[in-house]
């Protein structure tokens, strides 16, 4: 056990993904965008900052950012990009505080494009039908499958 904790320590580079839990989540549906959004709030529940500890050779930090990544039912709803090798839902915008401190919480957001023509009762029906992944630069830190928050 040891061995695989040192071993995602490494690969990420992130030790703090222990410390995230969701505290909560909302979806909303901008119809006359056609967008969904989806409102996080993370708790650290740890003694140490939450902050992206990504470094490259560049100037501008990618800090932490959180994407969806739609299960089939909502994949379906959705427009994707087809370009990735991910699947990936059309990004509509997104951001987030920088940092989360000990005992705190912190919150993102992002926003994907609805396909036309599709019943938004679906959507609201499928929007937790995904998993939630926060990335610090290119490294995922922890994923969180969404249908079980739903569920609570």
């Amino acid at each position: 056990m040891l061995i695989l904790l040192i071993s995602f320590f490494l690969l990420t580079g992130f030790n703090s993904a222990n410390q995230i839990v969701i505290s909560n989540i909302e979806t909303t549906i901008i119809k006359a965008e056609n967008i969904l959004r989806y409102d996080i709030k993370f708790k650290n529940t740890g003694t140490t900052q939450i902050k992206s500890e990504f470094d490259y050779p560049g100037h501008q930090p990618y800090g932490l950012e959180v994407v969806i990544r739609p299960n089939e039912r909502l994949a379906t709803k959705m427009e994707m990009d087809d370009s990735s090798k991910y699947k990936k839902m059309i990004s509509w915008g997104g951001g987030g505080t920088g940092f989360i401190d000990p005992g705190k919480e912190g919150s993102f957001y992002i926003e994907y494009k609805i396909k036309e023509g599709t019943d938004i009762k679906d959507i609201e029906k499928l929007a937790f039908d995904s998993t939630l992944i926060i990335l610090d630069g290119v490294n995922i830190v922890k994923e969180f499958p969404l249908e079980k928050t739903n569920e609570n």
